[in-house]
């Protein structure tokens, strides 16, 4: 007489396959989760920026230096995701990458600053493609760009700054133009900053 059911080795057999299909699954699903971050954040990278642009002339009555994240929020410029406080001095994207906005005046000329200080800081591919994400954002808005600069609190002696120029100020000398700007370019500039504890990034508009 045959027996009903299953044996306990194909039993484990079938759990094993199920094992290994839902271990695939689940990296499938973390790669289509960041690949869609990457894109939410180039758009909300897009909204900061436009909203500068747009308003750049808007605050030539405020103090030399300001902080202006609150300005913005107040606009209703950023989207509700972004904004952690209606306190905040600061914004943050879907990765949450701090970003402030600021009223400065450089070498005589007053600018409109952002400051970006990405959360994932540490070696990893999902840092450079964030780095990447930034930078290209930058640079589809080069036309309304001053530069773009990246920094670190704790700058060492003799070390190299990244800075790129928009279309109205890099031809100029040796400059290097945001809108030239190659992905063997960004891959050197971010992949120089994976080891960099602090590393942040600064653009800025001319009022």
């Amino acid at each position: 007489m045959r027996e009903n059911g299953r044996s306990m080795v194909e039993m484990l057999g079938v759990l094993a396959i199920i094992g290994v299909l839902s271990v695939g699954a689940m990296s499938g699903y973390a790669k289509a989760m960041f690949k869609y971050k990457l894109n939410r954040q180039a758009e909300q990278l897009s909204t900061v920026f436009n909203a500068v642009a747009r308003n750049v002339y808007s605050f030539n009555d405020i103090d030399q230096t300001s902080n202006l994240t609150n300005y913005f929020i107040k606009l209703g410029e950023f989207p509700d995701e972004m904004i952690h406080s209606n306190t905040t001095q600061s914004v943050y994207d879907i990765f949450n990458t701090k970003i402030g906005i600021q009223k400065e005046v450089y070498s005589g000329t007053s600018i409109i600053a952002v400051y970006m200080h990405p959360e994932l800081r540490k070696k990893s591919s999902e840092y450079f493609d964030i780095c990447q994400n930034i930078v290209l954002a930058a640079k589809a808005n080069s036309n309304s760009l001053r530069h773009l600069q990246t920094y670190s609190d704790v700058w060492t002696e003799n070390e190299t700054r990244a800075v790129y120029f928009g279309d109205a100020y890099c031809n100029i000398g040796s400059r290097k133009c945001i809108s030239r700007i190659t992905l063997e370019d960004i891959e050197q500039l971010c992949t120089a900053h994976l080891n960099k504890k602090d590393t942040a990034f600064y653009l800025d508009w001319e009022i």
